[in-house]
């Protein structure tokens, strides 16, 4: 568990590889280009002798192999073995934070590791777990207090004491309202079947979805079917089912003459009756 340990934090420090290696290429290929475009030829006598430098100087080595000889060549140098002091105590504190992380959460992995496998030996599966949180939920609100949860663990008899028990109640309650359900054991101890349980109650309610969905569009063409709308404001519904829109289409055409006589021509609404 330990190793488990070493290699999450190791992973997830590893996101951060892609970023921090462009930017270490960047700061070397401009440092090497002001350092080409500084020294003589007879010193740097090509570009990546320059990046060769450069290299070896953000990484604090330094060989003495090749070193700036020009005041332009000096500051460059003196600027990137600053940069390179910054920049490279950002690995170093990624990586310890994500192992800080994975440290600090180093108990709840192991005990949840340790009640799964407990309940695998003792042939305890998913469902049979579901079925007996039912039964121990004795106010019938689908949900385990404390009491009910360590109650529960202790007569299952899978070796996990009710420290353990308690301790994995409290990591178990994940909305912190003082109860477990059996989503969240499902979801912590069991995440495998939890997720196939949810992919197959998806799929069962797949098809009443979809028959709602076209219920839906059948009926929002009925409602755009019963009003003919031109280039305005969007009206939407039929006008027997709104009296606004009755009005609006009895005075259209005492609307369109004064708009006439105005020199206007744009028509704003038609009814389709």
């Amino acid at each position: 568990e330990i190793t488990r340990l070493l290699i999450d934090a190791c992973s997830k420090a590893a996101e951060a590889v892609p970023v921090l290696s462009y930017m270490m290429a960047l700061i070397v290929l401009l440092s090497a280009t002001f350092i080409y475009l500084f020294e003589d030829r007879s010193n740097i006598p090509s570009m990546p002798h320059s990046l060769w430098l450069a290299v070896v100087t953000m990484t604090t080595v330094g060989y003495g192999d090749f070193y700036p000889t020009s005041l332009g060549g000096y500051v460059t140098a003196a600027f990137l073995t600053f940069v390179s002091v910054v920049f490279l105590a950002l690995p170093v504190g990624i990586i310890g934070h994500e192992f800080n992380k994975s440290w600090q959460s180093r108990a709840h992995m192991l005990l949840m590791t340790r009640v799964r496998k407990c309940l695998n030996k003792w042939g305890f599966n998913a469902g049979d777990v579901q079925i007996l949180i039912q039964f121990a939920d004795t106010d019938g609100d689908g949900k385990l207090t404390l009491s009910e949860f360590v109650e529960l663990i202790r007569q299952m008899r899978i070796g996990v004491s009710s420290e353990a028990a308690a301790e994995l109640f409290t990591m178990l309650d994940t909305d912190y309202n003082g109860y477990v359900d059996d989503d969240e054991f499902l979801r912590n101890v069991f995440p495998d079947e939890y997720v196939k349980e949810i992919q197959r109650a998806q799929r069962e309610a797949l098809p009443e979805c979809k028959k709602q969905i076209g219920l839906a569009l059948d009926r929002l063409d009925s409602l755009r079917s019963g009003v003919t709308i031109f280039p305005g404001p969007a009206l939407k519904g039929t006008a027997a089912e709104s009296p606004a829109l009755s009005e609006i289409s009895e005075e259209s055409p005492s609307n369109g003459a004064r708009d006439n006589a105005d020199g206007g021509d744009e028509t704003l609404f038609q009814s389709g009756f």
